[in-house]
């Protein structure tokens, strides 16, 4: 995977309750949200200037200068003496520093080039159509630069983000990245449920923290009301409240789900959940009850936080989540008020079954009788 540009990948997500508030941004490149990407105290450059990097911890990103003549080095995670670090952004002379003859970057045009005669430009260029500028290699390789509207340049997050270290993604909780020394970018997923960035290891959603820099596509990023909040289509126990510009998200302490009657979160078993959600979140049951507000009869197996595919009970029986097993319908209507999954769930009635199951039996028996009147024709026909 060649691509995984800043712009396409972090400009307009929302940013988790575990962050800052103030999201951290230089032109399309978000540094708060790829602060959820790595490792808290991992280093990670600016696309602004070389003078400078951020620490990413538990509350975002807190910048730090380099001394006078010194540059950040990403690829290190240090202050370097200047030109010896492979960083060109906001430099005025990109070959300040430089020693001998040297091809560096132009960090605006991921086609062009300067080339340098120890600390001054000699000269520039441009790599032919269908090839762009390869710092590591200093030569022109086949691949083209992405589209960026904003005008910050061919920022590629292999270019802020240490290299020989696994990483996660803010589209996918299984999702990992890798980038070489190259610069090159491996992406991949984990067979289990969830990469962990805490580890940089694969291991499973139900981990604490696990998923929470993963924003769901459905989530509108942008609102103007300050207070409005919407409930996350995924997680049962997440939402998000507008601050007036973009919605910022919202975790419910360990056990409560947000409930979207009330607008609140509540524990796991009263709370209205949004039905999309995965109500194995918080809980080590073998089986839980789908949100399903019709017949409460429909369940899945729950394992390591993730659910699998969906069951229902036999007619006239509700799923007890309690009894983990399928329950008569007599009892639905006292189940449904504390457990928030079957809100508004009712029992056929007996009597509607009956005739449901009557008309059946005579549209049966008409289609029969139709059959062999059909079947006689067609012998005598025959004759």
């Amino acid at each position: 995977m060649a691509g995984y540009y800043l712009l396409a990948t972090v400009l307009c997500l929302a940013v988790g309750n575990a962050l800052a508030t103030a999201v951290v941004l230089e032109g399309t490149y978000n540094v708060t949200q790829v602060c959820t990407m790595v490792r808290a105290g991992t280093r990670i450059g600016g696309t602004q200037s070389c003078d400078y990097f951020y620490t990413c911890t538990s509350s975002g990103p807190k910048k730090a200068t380099c001394a006078t003549g010194y540059t950040y080095n990403y690829k290190t995670q240090s202050c370097v003496p200047t030109g010896q670090a492979s960083c060109y952004y906001g430099l005025a002379n990109p070959c300040a520093g430089n020693t001998g003859n040297k091809w560096v970057p132009h960090v605006s045009n991921c086609q062009a080039w300067y080339w340098c005669n120890d600390d001054k430009i000699a000269g520039n260029g441009e790599c032919a159509d269908g090839l762009k500028f390869e710092s590591a290699t200093q030569r022109c390789v086949y691949g083209r630069c992405s589209s960026n509207a904003a005008g910050s340049g061919d920022v590629s997050i292999c270019s802020v983000v240490p290299p020989n270290v696994y990483f996660g993604a803010t589209d996918s909780c299984k999702t990992w990245n890798y980038c070489s020394d190259s610069g090159v970018l491996s992406t991949s997923a984990c067979n289990s449920s969830a990469f962990i960035v805490s580890t940089g290891e694969c291991g499973y959603s139900s981990y604490p923290g696990a998923c929470d820099r993963v924003t769901s596509d459905p989530v509108p990023t942008t609102c103007t009301t300050l207070g409005t909040k919407q409930a996350d289509p995924e997680v049962c126990g997440s939402y998000y409240v507008c601050d007036g510009s973009i919605f910022q998200l919202n975790k419910c302490p360990t056990g409560a789900y947000y409930d979207v009657a009330k607008e609140t979160c509540v524990l796991r078993q009263a709370a209205v959940p949004i039905a999309t959600c995965n109500r194995c979140q918080d809980t080590y049951i073998g089986f839980a009850n789908a949100v399903d507000d019709k017949l409460c009869n429909s369940y899945y197996y729950c394992e390591h936080g993730e659910h699998g595919s969906t069951s229902t009970c036999p007619t006239g029986k509700y799923f007890n989540e309690e009894l983990q097993a399928c329950d008569d319908n007599s009892d639905l209507a006292t189940y449904v008020i504390d457990n928030g999954a079957c809100s508004g769930a009712k029992a056929t009635d007996s009597s509607e079954a009956d005739e449901d199951s009557a008309e059946t039996k005579e549209d049966t028996k008409e289609d029969s009788t139709e059959t062999k009147e059909a079947s006689n024709d067609t012998k005598s026909g025959a004759k």
